[in-house]
């Protein structure tokens, strides 16, 4: 990169304009000594560019090394340090007119609390500052506690304080849902981790490579170590680049879940319950969020006693690849379509004709989608008891209808309501022993 980067070259970084008490300590006393005082005097100094919308202008490397008064080379260390730890993810890209740019994107330090509790920053540290002053560091940021003996808790409890209308509440469930989806971390898969361990084998991935791999992740529910080890496989005796057919046979052969021999009991009623679904879809909204799509598809053909074919999971590869709809929303398109209308597989222009639609009405939570689902005249889990709910009842509001494509898949014996109703119970059983693995 020393060769191709000129102080000539432009760059734009993206990431937090400020940090708090907390990670300006962990930057000072626990990754100084492991990354050097160029590489955090790097770090600050990209981070002085970046305005309070998370962006910097596009800004010449000049500048940069004038700043940071380094040269080149000793930058290009710098910035190597701070990928390695955890600390920036670079990315060039091509332009007709201004050639070769680059992309840094700063990633926060981990506080001390975190940092303390990776084995790897620990040994880190300790390796580069030495046992007694790694055990004064431990002590300084240890969180303080004191011996409660016999003294008597007289903390109020939130409901002894402010008042609460769980109704009022629950009629904004959906609009809080919402809003929850858009301020959430889209991904707990740690991307930096992931780089690190790739530095291990000598890997350096193009963006597009590293764009697939989150289809990947997203779809197999692979951690960064896994995910590294099957790279690494993947990559061997390539010249160039990395064989993803190998890297999906591979996934494919090895991962699998793991499945309990006992069964959970039913999940309860509960008083989260509240007036819309039942204990069956509680589980399985609770479990489409957590469990990979992969994972999901498997659980319920082996409920029905079956097998996922290579089609169907690259059907759920490509469609994830889209990034149209979270993996949570994925999976009740899943249930739908082999547990409601009782599919033997899943058809491809059926899936993309459903996915379209949900992605067109902006469906972004599991919540959402059996709404959406049972405003159209259809149970995502059908309850054994014939009754219409309340809401259905109503009658207010428009219907939409689903198109024909949608509302008419390839024809299959319909499950009996009491079979139905079975297969979900022993499906939410399943899916909940997957997610606490």
């Amino acid at each position: 990169m020393a060769e191709e980067l000129k102080p000539s070259t432009f760059y734009t970084v993206y990431g937090e304009p400020q940090l708090d008490q907390s990670k300006q300590d962990a930057l000072l006393y626990l990754y100084q000594p492991i990354i050097g005082n160029a590489a955090l005097s790097l770090y600050l100094t990209l981070m002085s560019d970046i305005t309070l919308e998370g962006k910097s202008p596009s800004l010449m490397h000049t500048d940069l090394l004038a700043a940071v008064d380094t040269g080149l080379m000793n930058l290009v260390k710098a910035r190597e340090q701070l990928e390695g730890i955890g600390l920036l993810e670079a990315y060039e890209k091509t332009d007709s007119e201004i050639g070769l740019s680059l992309i840094y994107q700063l990633r926060l330090p981990l506080g001390p609390k975190k940092f303390f509790q990776d084995p790897l920053m620990a040994y880190l540290l300790m390796d580069k500052v030495g046992k007694r002053r790694y055990e004064r560091l431990v002590e300084r940021f240890k969180p303080n506690s004191f011996e409660k003996g016999t003294a008597k808790s007289i903390t109020k409890r939130f409901r002894d304080v402010y008042r609460f209308d769980e109704t009022a509440f629950a009629s904004h469930s959906e609009a809080l849902e919402q809003t929850q989806e858009e301020f959430a971390d889209k991904s707990d898969f740690d991307w930096s981790l992931f780089t690190q361990q790739l530095k291990r084998f000598s890997l350096i991935l193009t963006l597009e490579e590293r764009e697939k791999l989150q289809t990947f992740q997203t779809l197999y529910g692979l951690n960064e170590l896994d995910l590294a080890e099957y790279v690494a496989k993947a990559s061997a005796g390539e010249k160039t680049g990395l064989n993803f057919n190998y890297l999906r046979q591979l996934i494919n052969k090895e991962k699998r879940p793991n499945v309990a021999a006992a069964p959970k009991e039913t999940p309860a009623e509960s008083s989260t319950n509240g007036s819309n679904f039942s204990p069956q879809e509680l589980e399985i909204i609770a479990q489409s969020k957590k469990i990979a799509p992969v994972t999901f598809l498997r659980a319920i053909k082996r409920e029905k006693g079956g097998f996922e074919t290579n089609t169907e999971v690259r059907l759920l590869e490509e469609l994830i690849g889209r990034n149209l709809l979270p993996k949570s929303v994925i999976n009740i398109i899943i249930n739908y379509i082999l547990v409601i209308q009782n599919q033997a597989v899943i058809n491809a222009n059926y899936l993309n004709a459903i996915a379209n639609d949900w992605a067109q009405k902006k469906i972004a939570t599991p919540e959402a989608a059996i709404t959406h689902v049972r405003e159209n005249s259809q149970k995502l889990v059908r309850k054994p008891q014939a009754s219409r709910p309340a809401y259905q009842k109503r009658g207010a509001g428009r219907k939409e209808a689903l198109p024909e494509h949608i509302k008419q898949p390839p024809q299959e014996k319909k499950l009996t309501p009491e079979k139905e109703a079975e297969l979900n119970r022993k499906l939410a059983e399943y899916l909940s022993k997957e997610g606490d693995d």
